[in-house]
C-alpha cells in the first residue's frame, strides 16, 4: 500500500522507485546529492513531478553529476548549451538558479558548514511527520516552508520559494507526508 499521490500518474517504475526508496526518508547524503534534490525541485516549479523525475538521468549528465565546483564554475557557453539540450527542461532562469546555488553551496561548505547541516538546522535535526491520513490533508506550502524560504533567499539561493521548499522538505525527509497507510513511511520502516 502507498500514499494515494503515486496514483495520480500512471504506472512508473521512476516515480515508484522515487516514493518508494526516497521521498520523506530522512535524508544523510552528500552536499552533492542534496543540490540534486534541490535542482530537481527548482526545475519541477510550475510542472509534475513526474516530468521531472523521467529527466533526471539527463539533468546528471547537463549538470556534471551535480558536482558542485563544476556547477559553480559554469560559463554563458554552459548555460548556451544547456539551453539547447531537449533531454531537460530548459528554463534559463532555473538554469541561472542552479549555478547560483552551487555557489552559494560552495561558499556556506568555505565557512564550514554543509548544505546537509544547513537545512536540517530549520527543525533542529528532527522531522515533521505530518500523521497523513488523506492526500487533501497535505499543503502546498505551510510555516516551515515559508521560513525556509525566506532564510534561503537572505542567503542568497535562488528559485527557493514556499512552495518549492515544501516540496523539497518533503523530498529530503525533514517533513513527513506519507499517510499513515503507507507501508513506505519511514515510520512504518521503523526508520
Amino acid at each position: 500500500m502507498r500514499c494515494a499521490w503515486i496514483e495520480n500518474y500512471k504506472p512508473n517504475p521512476l516515480m515508484t522507485a522515487y516514493h518508494d526508496e526516497e521521498w520523506g526518508r530522512p535524508f544523510a547524503g552528500s552536499d552533492a546529492a542534496l543540490f540534486e534534490l534541490l535542482t530537481l525541485e527548482i526545475f519541477q516549479a510550475g510542472l509534475s513531478w513526474e516530468t521531472v523525475i523521467n529527466k533526471r538521468a539527463n539533468f546528471m549528465a547537463a549538470f556534471a553529476d551535480f558536482d558542485l565546483p563544476t556547477v559553480a564554475n559554469f560559463t554563458d557557453e554552459d548555460v548556451a548549451r544547456l539551453m539547447q539540450d531537449a533531454g531537460i527542461i530548459r528554463n534559463r532562469m532555473k538554469i541561472a538558479a542552479t549555478i547560483n546555488n552551487a555557489q552559494v553551496i560552495l561558499s556556506m561548505q568555505a565557512r564550514g558548514q554543509s548544505f546537509l547541516d544547513y537545512m536540517w538546522a530549520f527543525t533542529a535535526g528532527q522531522t515533521i511527520d505530518h500523521h497523513i491520513d488523506k492526500m487533501s490533508a497535505i499543503p502546498a506550502q505551510d510555516e516551515l516552508s515559508q521560513r525556509v524560504a525566506k532564510q534561503m533567499k537572505r542567503d542568497g539561493f535562488k528559485f527557493t520559494g514556499p512552495v518549492a521548499m515544501y516540496s523539497f522538505l518533503q523530498g529530503m525527509g525533514v517533513i513527513n507526508d506519507h499517510e499513515v497507510t503507507c507501508e513506505f513511511n519511514p515510520n512504518q520502516l521503523g526508520a
